[in-house]
This record gives structure tokens, sequence and C-alpha cells, in this order.
């Protein structure tokens, strides 16, 4: 900061020292060429103290009332330094005409010519080190100082070979000259002090904002961008986002860095997420898939490179099975590619005549206990309860005697979990026993 400050101090001066020079050989010469460069270079001095103050004043850190920063200070600096200079340029064009409607005497000697050349010197120093100033900061006031410099080489090259021919004898050159160099001034006045006000009023190019919805959308676990809302300041982007993102998504501070690195400026960024479950993911991309009338006991876990998901597709029981076969490997596909990090999808497919499709979870719980109590009839065991949860995790417990044979015992049960399977295939089921 302390650098910069000294960039802009000795950019000053020197503008103080080329507007003397310039307006001491304006009054020798009468050129409006001359006149026009020393109002410029004053200008210059004008600007480059109001740069030098609104850098010095918008590198202040947050604070309770300005809670943003500062930063807009030095928007508000290039709209001033632009200002200064659509004004004095527009007064060169009004006096160039008056000039060609009825030329003055001029006389050009060596001095004018000196001056100039000076003055090319120390433009093209102060452009170079404005010029990596501005870059490093973003700051819009240096960028208007650089422009300034950068411009102020050609036009005092092209004042120098004005009054060249001046000398001549081609007179009319100078206020021809004058109104080329305020044109050409105009123009980038213009530009920096409506760059600057786009600033001021939050106006933001809907390129950065399209970067930024890439920059998101380019990251695993984020589904999609809901909204980007931005506002710039010199270098400094402003963003607030809303995603939607799947159980894995990266986090704010990876979102800022990838976003700096794309548009080469620091960033302030607010993320609003809405988190979907795996289940609404698969839910999702199963509606693109033809044939699929639902999904149900969908599940993720971990393998070997990523993640895998299990899950069951509901599909018409009347469709043939080679065409049951094609939908599962669709679904499986796009649940590969829809849902970042999974390298492995499982599909079982299940018909919609299903009665846990088909039925409350009251239901499906009278149904197993109808099964099981059918099944006990004729045995000398008995049911001691029986409970089954969402998303079918059935809990059964078969009470027997105590001097009853192991291996018929666990025949009987591990025939009850095939029987109550045939009801819920996709169900998590567990039949103990107690004896009595």
């Amino acid at each position: 900061m302390e650098k910069l400050n000294r960039l802009l101090l000795s950019s000053f001066l020197a503008s103080l020292l080329l507007s003397a020079l310039k307006l001491y050989a304006g009054l020798v010469t009468n050129s409006l060429s001359i006149i026009s460069e020393f109002l410029h270079s004053s200008l210059d001095s004008l600007t480059t103290l109001t740069t030098l103050l609104s850098v010095r004043y918008s590198m202040r850190p947050p604070d309770e009332t300005h809670p943003y920063g500062h930063r807009k200070l030095d928007s508000l600096g290039g709209v001033l330094g632009g200002f200064f200079l659509i004004i004095t340029m527009m007064w060169v064009v009004y006096e160039a005409f008056k000039r060609i409607i009825s030329p003055p005497e001029i006389e050009i000697g060596i001095l004018p010519i000196s001056v100039m050349l000076i003055s090319v010197a120390v433009d093209v120093e102060r452009s170079r080190a404005l010029r990596r100033a501005a870059k490093l900061t973003g700051s819009r006031a240096i960028e208007s100082d650089s422009l300034h410099f950068s411009s102020d080489i050609f036009t005092s090259i092209t004042v120098i070979l004005s009054l060249l021919f001046i000398r001549a004898g081609l007179k009319i050159l100078d206020p021809i000259t004058g109104v080329l160099i305020s044109l050409l001034f105009l123009r980038s006045a213009i530009k920096i002090t409506k760059e600057s006000l786009y600033d001021l009023t939050d106006r933001i190019d809907p390129k950065i904002i399209e970067e930024i919805r890439d920059v998101c959308l380019s990251k695993p676990g984020i589904i999609s961008v809901e909204r980007v809302r931005a506002r710039r300041v010199g270098n400094f982007l402003f963003a607030d986002i809303s995603i939607r993102v799947g159980p894995e998504h990266p986090s704010d501070d990876e979102l800022a860095e990838a976003i700096r690195e794309r548009l080469n400026m620091d960033v302030d960024l607010i993320v609003e997420r809405s988190v979907e479950s795996i289940e609404d993911l698969v839910r999702g991309i199963s509606k693109g898939v033809s044939g699929v009338l639902d999904v149900h006991a969908v599940s993720m876990s971990k393998t070997d490179g990523g993640k895998r998901v299990s899950l069951h597709a509901v599909v018409d029981p009347g469709i043939e099975a080679w065409r049951a076969h094609e939908i599962s490997d669709e679904l499986e596909r796009k649940v590969r590619e829809g849902i970042p990090g999974v390298v492995e999808a499982i599909v079982h497919v299940d018909p919609a005549d299903l009665p846990i499709l088909t039925h409350s979870k009251d239901e499906i719980e009278d149904m197993i206990r109808r099964k099981v109590e059918e099944m006990l009839r004729g045995t000398d065991y008995s049911l001691e309860s029986l409970k089954v949860d969402e998303p079918w995790v059935v809990t059964i417990r078969i009470l027997v005697p105590g001097n009853s044979d192991f291996r018929k015992v666990h025949d009987f049960t591990h025939k009850v979990e095939l029987a109550v399977r045939e009801i819920i295939p996709s169900a998590n089921i567990t039949v103990h026993f107690s004896t009595r």
C-alpha cells in the first residue's frame, strides 16, 4: 500500500511539472495543441490527486458503518476523473473550432518541441508503472490514470508532428490536432466514467454471472444453480449464489477459490444450499427413464473408487423380461452419470402390484402377521413379537420350547424370512427365536 501511495504521489508531482512546462510553452507559442496538452496535464494532476485520495481511503478494511468496505470510493474517483476530462476536452473542441474559423498567429520554436519530448519520456514511465499497479489492484481510478498517460504518449507524438508541420507553414493543423486529441481523450473519459458508474450502481457484466454459474456446475456434488447475484467494485467481487447440492458437495472456500481462479479477482462469496437426499436425486433421475413408475429402498454405500447406489424400480407387471432388464440397465447408467462420485448402481426391478406398493404400513404388517400365524399352526411354536418399520425393516421373534431341535428351529425361521420376503422383497428381515 505504501509503495502504491509513493507511485501515485510521484505521478502527481510529475503531472504538476509537465503542466507548468506546457503552460509556459503554450503561452509563448499561442498553440492550441500545446494549450490543450497543458489543460490535459492539469487535469491529470487533479485526477491523480483524486486517485491518490480515493485509493488510500478505498483500501480501508470494513467497519461498523461500511460492512462491505470502502472500495466504492475508488469508483467514485474514477467518475470524477472522467467527468473532469470530459468537461476539459469539450472546451478544447470549442476553442479549436473558433481557431479554424479565425486562425491566430502561432510561433513555433525549439522550446515547445523540447517540452513535448520530455512529456513523452515521463508518460512512458508513468503509464508502465500505473498499468502494472492497476492490474494488481483492479482499481478503476488507477486504471483511469494509466489510460490517460498511455494516450498521452500518442497525443504528445501527434503534437510534435503537428508543431513541425506548423513550422513548415501548415498552421491549420494546430486546431485540427487539438480536436483529434480532444476526441481521443473524450472517448477514453466516457469509457472510464461509464465503467465506474457501473460499479457504483451495481451493474454487472452478464459474462461474469455465466462464469460463476459454469464454475459451480463444474464442481462434483452441485446439481443446479438456482440464483446468482453479484456486484463488482474494481477487482473485488461480491457474489451471492443459491445452489442445489447432493449429499457430498464442495465447501464455500472451495467454491470461492475456484471462482477467484477463473475470474482473476478477489471474491467475497455467500452460498445458500438446498441439500437433496440420495432418494430425491434418484427419484428425479428416474423420471427421465421411460417405464419407471417409481423408486424405493434407495441407499448409498462406499465402494472401491467411489460410491455405490442400490435401489428398487417399480415397473408395469405386464411387461416382458427383456424390457424390464432394459429399463434396469438404463436407470443404472443414468444414476452413475447423474450423481457425482457414484461408480456403481444396482437396480432391482419390482412389479407395480407388489403389496408394499399397493397397501399401507398397517395393512402390510397385518398381512405378515397372518402369514406367520398360518405357518405356526400345527407346531408348538408361537409368535412372541412382530414389528414393521418403514422403509421396510421387519423384526420377528418366535417363541419355541427349550428342548426343541436347533436345526429345525433354524430351518423354520429361514422359511418365515422367505415368506415375508415374498410380501416385501426389498425389506431388511430379521427372525429371532427365544425359548420358554
